[in-house]
């Protein structure tokens, strides 16, 4: 029984590991030899073939497999390889290669005991997923042929984890395509108008972004002890713990999916509650300091304005003044008491607004202020609390 558990524990390390792998291509290749060993084997290969450009991305490969084999297989030998057949031709299946290629193929094929044995393969269990727009991915773990053959427990094991190396290798394509780093993506989050934070299982802080930083400054229903995130009242405080640990359980692979929950904070009479959404993530190691199973929160303040006046006059060739009329009404201002805050009358700003529907292609003030709301004005690239 412990020497299952300590199996599985392997098995759901390897999980987070490959979570880690999404977002750093580089750190694919160590998964290779780490995988081989939770299967007994000394063998194993991570790649993704592109079927429309006959291209394949090698993400890892043990080091039974040099170059030297790998020119002499595209070369000569690609034409006689049955497992690769077979993986195709049972597409998202967890097979043992053997009980898929054609009888007596393992004991006179040329391919195998002639070529494949010189790497130390003889047998084959894994599978190939489609990841989508024509790209295929591939999981083959192999043992040797003076090795077990590999068993029913060994798929079993094998099918458990393809659905994480299938969605770790789509995020993989996704990023590469999007061509997004590190630090571009904490840029994004300093202009998204949304306070965010990344904290440990345990609500450690691990980053916060300005707007983060200026709410908890302020005490607005959340506050920090020993630098770990809680709620102010005791049931936001539980309930914000509670969300915190299940999330980051599910970026650990600990634990079922969970997408995280909503939390509503009352701040008093006359004030707008606080809104917090909870969601898993899972940092890289030179991410947000620490490479740890992590939850993302992110904060809505409705007092704080969530459109950028300088950047609706580009968008719509609005004056300064059209643009600091729209960008109040987008925080759902009366027209009055846009007139109060700017100090001009109603009619001025009811003359603003005709202008303001004309430049926009808008007719009334709710459809202006969904426009607004949802455009590139909601990007601030210089966010204040």
């Amino acid at each position: 029984m412990a020497r299952n558990d300590q199996a599985e524990g392997r098995l759901l390390d390897f999980v987070g590991d490959l979570y880690d792998a999404a977002a750093d291509p580089s750190t694919w290749q160590p998964l290779a030899p780490k995988l081989a060993g939770l299967f007994g084997s000394e063998s194993c290969l991570l790649q993704i073939v592109d079927v429309r450009a006959g291209e394949t991305q090698f993400l890892g490969a043990t080091e039974n497999f040099s170059e030297r084999w790998w020119d002499d297989y595209r070369a000569h030998h690609y034409v006689q390889d049955l497992w690769v057949a077979s993986g195709l031709a049972h597409l998202g299946k967890t097979i043992l290669a053997r009980e898929t290629v054609p009888g007596g193929w393992l004991e006179k094929s040329s391919f195998v005991n002639e070529f494949a044995v010189t790497i130390g393969v003889h047998d084959v269990a894994g599978a190939a997923v489609a990841l989508g727009d024509g790209k295929i991915g591939v999981i083959g773990i192999h043992r040797a042929k003076n090795r077990p053959g590999m068993e029913e427990a060994d798929r079993k094991r094998i099918e458990s984890l393809i659905p994480h190396v299938s969605r770790a290798m789509q995020l993989t394509l996704r990023f590469a395509e999007a061509g997004l780093g590190h630090q571009a993506s904490l840029a994004g989050l300093e202009c998204t108008g949304t306070a965010t934070m990344a904290v440990d299982r345990n609500g450690l802080i691990l980053f916060a972004n300005r707007l983060a930083e200026a709410l908890l400054r302020q005490g607005a229903g959340l506050g920090v002890a020993q630098g770990r995130l809680t709620g102010l009242d005791r049931r936001v405080a539980a309930r914000l713990a509670f969300l915190i640990r299940s999330v980051a359980d599910t970026a650990a692979g600990r634990a079922p999916a969970s997408a995280g929950g909503g939390i509503a904070i009352r701040r008093g009479e006359g004030r707008l509650p606080l809104t917090l959404l909870v969601a898993p993530f899972r940092p890289r190691t030179t991410g947000f300091g620490a490479p740890l199973p992590a939850a993302l929160i992110f904060i809505r303040d409705p007092e704080i304005p969530t459109v950028a006046a300088a950047i609706l006059q580009d968008l719509f060739g609005l004056t300064p003044a059209q643009a600091a009329v729209a960008a109040k009404l987008a925080d759902g201002r009366t027209q009055a008491e846009v007139a109060a805050i700017l100090r001009i009358s109603v009619h001025t700003v009811r003359d603003h607004l005709k202008a303001i529907f004309a430049k926009t292609g808008t007719s009334h003030q709710s459809q202006l202020a969904a426009l607004l709301l949802r455009s590139a004005a909601g990007l601030d690239a210089n966010p204040r609390a």
